[in-house]
């Protein structure tokens, strides 16, 4: 049987013995946290919840590379879909539910005696980059510090737009770099089943790719005062994105997968420098 979807090379592969071990070694417990949402004709309603799998294996990849082991939890796939809800495919989730998941899944990582459980969410709805913060805040509140925040697409804004500098004690915070960022686009505002997204898939999921209904799709060409509109989902989204994409479906640079690996890297850097640091000393205080 393939061993290519949303369980596979994760904790779910694992035994409880062999769980409780890497706990117990100090391993960081990374989640991957997504929906289940419209991706345009091209793209698996996966997509989200498919490149936060990927972002985690390649920053265990890499903390393996610097002595730090980590292992991946089954990811999270009911986030909160305020925008596409009405769109095909897309799963309606309510704010509430999905808190009270996120929360009870993240005690029980703690609950299994790990230490780090960092949250890796690439989703950009608004509401449910709140829910995220709420939850977290939330822990550390009642002394589970041990939980943060480890990735949120930054090319989104995201810490802004959820009132947050990605400094505060939920994050574990990393600073992204010009490698990011040399790649060639279209140029094009995409946010949604975009070139990005596309090219992470091609790469990651090939199979998956409608590449017919793909070959053929035009760049939507919005602008900020569009996006600004879509957000507000419902009629507007679906007038502005009638066929769920946002932005240029085709990469020009078949590497722009690579932003991932990329930031993966970054990420991997963060957690290993925090861990050589003396104990008295925070990474929040360079």
């Amino acid at each position: 049987m393939p061993r290519d979807g949303l369980m596979a090379d994760t904790m779910a592969e694992m035994t409880a013995p062999a769980i409780q071990a890497a706990a117990a070694r100090g391993a960081v417990a990374l989640l991957p946290v997504g929906v289940i949402e419209c991706h345009g004709p091209h793209l698996p309603v996966g997509t989200d919840a498919f490149i936060a799998l990927e972002l985690c294996r390649a920053t265990r990849r890499y903390m393996a590379g610097a002595g730090r082991e980590a292992v991946i939890a089954p990811p999270y796939t009911w986030g909160i879909n305020s925008i596409l809800a009405d769109f095909p495919g897309s799963f309606r989730i309510r704010p509430e539910t999905a808190a009270a998941l996120l929360r009870d899944v993240i005690e029980s990582l703690l609950g299994n005696g790990f230490g780090e459980v960092l949250v890796v969410s690439h989703h950009g709805d608004r509401l449910h980059n709140e829910m995220i913060r709420d939850v977290l805040t939330a822990l550390h509140a009642a002394g589970q510090g041990g939980a943060r925040w480890l990735y949120a697409p930054f090319r989104w804004r995201m810490f802004e737009r959820i009132g947050q500098t990605g400094r505060e004690p939920i994050w574990l915070p990393w600073e992204p770099t010009p490698a990011l960022e040399a790649f060639r686009t279209t140029g094009i505002l995409g946010v949604h089943a975009d070139e990005y997204e596309t090219a992470a898939i091609m790469r990651y999921r090939p199979e998956t790719v409608d590449h017919d209904a793909l070959r053929g799709l035009e760049p939507t060409r919005l602008e900020l005062a569009d996006l600004q509109e879509w957000r507000k989902g419902g009629e507007a989204a679906r007038r502005l994105t009638p066929d769920g994409y946002f932005g240029a479906p085709n990469p020009v640079d078949p590497d722009l997968w690579r932003h991932y690996d990329e930031t993966a890297r970054l990420m991997a850097a963060a957690i290993s420098a925090e861990r050589a640091m003396p104990p008295h000393v925070s990474q929040r205080e360079f």
